[in-house]
């Protein structure tokens, strides 16, 4: 399961992905998200909460690159990752971040996340 959420005067996407996701899902979100940064300008800022992703195979894991790589292209910002105490998830998307060279850190709680952008 997935949600994405754009908040035009913050210039910020939030993406929450939750539990297991197969290649046709994740390609499904990523498409949808990679269509919601065109309602943002460029130096957006992305807010992915993975507290309850479960990392996938190596496809998966692919596809997140891909979106990455298009955050990085179209303009974004700063990337934060909400990761609570999901490490492994956490390491998954810092790995396929530096594959895309995609700048983002990770957090434990949403209010870390925007406190940092904030401060940006």
């Amino acid at each position: 399961m997935y949600t994405i959420r754009v908040n035009t005067l913050k210039n910020r996407l939030y993406v929450t992905l939750v539990g297991y996701f197969t290649l046709e899902e994740i390609k499904r979100c990523g498409d949808e998200t990679i269509e919601a940064t065109a309602k943002l300008r460029p130096g957006y800022d992305v807010i992915t909460d993975i507290t309850q992703f479960k990392p996938g195979p190596p496809e998966v894991a692919q596809d997140i690159e891909r979106v990455q790589a298009h955050f990085r292209k179209s303009g974004a910002r700063q990337g934060v990752r909400i990761v609570g105490g999901n490490v492994v998830s956490g390491m998954q998307f810092r790995r396929t971040g530096a594959h895309a060279e995609y700048s983002s850190v990770n957090v434990p709680t949403l209010e870390a996340a925007e406190d940092l952008l904030n401060k940006l």
